[in-house]
């Protein structure tokens, strides 16, 4: 089974780069992007930077929060530029395309940020992988579209490489839902977290993340901490 590459942009703010994006895809097969809160994008710079994608440029879709657009793919890969605190460990853009490649016919949702200053701390925790495109400069920032190029560029090349296995990633929503139940089990434990239980959560995001959960994963999880939720309040034994 072949794996499907979706392209998800949050909050792009200039419709020249959604088309120069559009273009790009379109010269590396990819027939699917989605778009999170955009500016407005069917305007003539749209058309003319992303001249010969006119079909993708019609056939973009559009969510009001990142969450939706996870919610439309199996495993997400997260971008960034730079370094941030307790962060996940940062893939390479060609070793990060081969390995999700490597996992059969799921929908992988490339997470590109805003123009000026890209994702979230949340987002990017928010997504199953975080990786970046090495660079030879003091100022490592790419525009928009040239780093999506990049990415479709090695999707493209890795296009005849074989899956090892199947997997049946869990929902984002289960999975949003399993971090909830986490939180609120921890709060019943006879202990204190250093820096409050969404930071402990977070780093159990790190974790599972990228382990990509499958649906039985989360069932698991699911009946482990029900179980701590329900006896914490009086001491496991």
């Amino acid at each position: 089974m072949t794996a499907t590459l979706v392209v998800i942009l949050v909050e792009p703010q200039t419709p020249g780069n959604i088309g120069s994006i559009c273009r790009a895809m379109t010269n590396m097969g990819l027939g699917e992007l989605i778009l999170v809160n955009p500016c407005d994008y069917l305007v003539d710079d749209t058309y003319r930077f992303g001249w010969g994608a006119r079909a993708l440029i019609e056939g973009i879709q559009c969510c009001a929060t990142l969450e939706e657009a996870l919610s439309r793919v199996d495993v997400s890969i997260g971008t960034t530029n730079r370094r941030r605190e307790n962060q996940a460990p940062l893939f390479p853009a060609r070793e990060m395309i081969a390995h999700v490649k490597s996992l059969g016919g799921i929908r992988v949702g490339l997470v590109m940020g805003r123009e000026n200053n890209g994702l979230t701390n949340e987002e990017l925790l928010a997504c199953h992988f975080q990786s970046t495109i090495p660079a030879a400069v003091a100022y490592p920032a790419l525009n928009l579209s040239q780093a999506v190029m990049i990415y479709a560029y090695e999707w493209w090349m890795g296009r005849d490489a074989e899956s090892r296995w199947v997997i049946d990633p869990a929902r984002h929503d289960d999975i949003e839902r399993l971090y909830g139940m986490m939180g609120d089990a921890i709060e019943t434990l006879p202990f204190k977290t250093r820096n409050g239980t969404t930071a402990f959560v977070n780093l159990f995001r790190r974790i599972f993340g990228r382990a990509i959960l499958e649906s039985r994963d989360v069932r698991l999880l699911f009946k482990l901490f029900g179980l701590i939720r329900h006896r914490g309040g009086g001491g496991l034994k």
